[in-house]
């Protein structure tokens, strides 16, 4: 099955099954790939799904073509769902299980469609919604882990993994410009994070007279700055992300190059507990190839990137709890209501001080007015 009849079928799918699962690597209160420092209300359960894309005709990188050579269009499709469900107010836990990723590298009969169906369960918990300056500001964060359960490892266009267990702790700042209603108004997001790839002694690569494994732990500094503006029915976003190594993966390995990205993304909501997003990844930093001679790629003699120089995302996310509810409901808005009933008693009793203030000032106005009648009395008396 070609590569364009998959991406159909998985568009076509992605309606039925929504409601089983989730996708995104970020659930939660997040967008792309920066995360908010808030976190879902206890009880609330959102599923998502996600595609997203990225292809390009692998054609001859140099001026003599072989006789034999033919152009291949190189795909790389990833489909993933997510499951995010808050457990208290001020935590949450994602699942997300990634149910396609295209491998790209040699099978049976030297084919270059080789996949992975499904390929690695991520789990997310998160901390948050920790107000500061009268909740202008929320602080929080992010555990990650990565549990493998695919078949190959140590593929090109796609972040590195070798299969271990991976973990990071992500910190993350979020400011609202309304305090009050977080959603009315343009807000900004950072992360900055650490992430280990606890690849030492996975396979990298095997010939046939020798198999390559990691000599140490893949280690990065993972960082992420996000702009949100929204509107009655769009929400308008733009992340600009990346990682930096900290202690690079072993020469052996495809993606072991730095990278950042900037994204804009819109979200639609047509219905209060539905919604849908695009959006499109552009690479800033450099194409740049460092691993050994030795790994065969296709990026050595094709005009092919190590990273996509972008990727175009589609995803569909539905709010399943509370039933019925609406993203910010129930929870959020009897929050919101004693929020403002507490302003509201504040408010009266700052009104009734002022008037007791008020009636003060008249005693004593009046009580100066007597005593400069008795005053004047006595200085005629004298």
């Amino acid at each position: 099955m070609s590569h364009f009849y998959r991406l159909f079928w998985v568009l076509l799918l992605i309606p039925l099954v929504t409601f089983a699962f989730n996708s995104s690597r970020f659930g939660s209160r997040g967008f792309l790939h920066v995360q908010s420092a808030s976190t879902l209300y206890k009880g609330t359960l959102d599923v998502e799904t996600n595609l997203n894309f990225y292809t390009k005709v692998g054609d001859y990188l140099g001026q003599q073509k072989p006789e034999n050579f033919a152009a291949v269009n190189w795909w790389d499709v990833q489909f993933n769902s997510v499951f995010s469900y808050g457990v208290l107010d001020n935590m949450d836990i994602t699942l997300m299980w990634r149910l396609y990723q295209d491998a790209n590298r040699p099978g049976k009969d030297d084919r270059k469609d080789i996949e992975n169906v499904p390929e690695d369960l991520f789990l997310d918990i998160k901390t948050g919604s920790w107000g500061l300056s009268n909740n202008r500001f929320h602080l929080g964060l992010l555990v990650s882990g990565r549990i493998p359960t695919a078949n190959y490892y140590n593929y090109f266009f796609e972040p590195y993994s070798a299969g271990g267990v991976e973990y990071g702790f992500t910190g993350l700042v979020s400011f609202f410009n309304d305090p009050y209603l977080h959603d009315r108004s343009y807000s900004v997001h950072l992360n900055l994070g650490y992430y280990n790839h606890n690849d030492a002694g996975k396979v990298l690569y095997e010939s046939a007279d020798r198999v390559y494994k990691a000599s140490g732990n893949a280690s990065e500094l993972q960082y992420g700055l996000a702009f949100s503006y929204p509107t009655d029915l769009f929400q308008l976003n733009l992340e600009f992300w990346g990682i930096n190594f900290i202690s690079e993966p072993d020469t052996m390995a495809y993606s072991r190059e730095n990278f950042m990205y900037l994204t804009p993304m819109v979200r639609f909501t047509p219905r209060p507990w539905f919604n849908f997003y695009l959006g499109l990844d552009v690479r800033l930093s450099s194409d740049e190839n460092t691993s050994s001679t030795l790994l065969p790629s296709p990026s050595n003699n094709l005009d092919l990137p190590n990273y996509p120089a972008w990727k175009l995302h589609l995803g569909l996310e539905f709010r399943i709890l509370p039933k019925g509810g609406r993203y910010g409901a129930e929870k959020p808005g009897q929050t919101k209501v004693d929020f403002y009933e507490s302003l509201l008693k504040d408010t009266q009793k700052s009104e009734k001080i002022e008037e007791e203030l008020r009636r003060l000032r008249k005693e004593r106005e009046q009580a100066e007015k007597e005593l400069e009648e008795l005053r004047q009395m006595l200085e005629e008396e004298k």
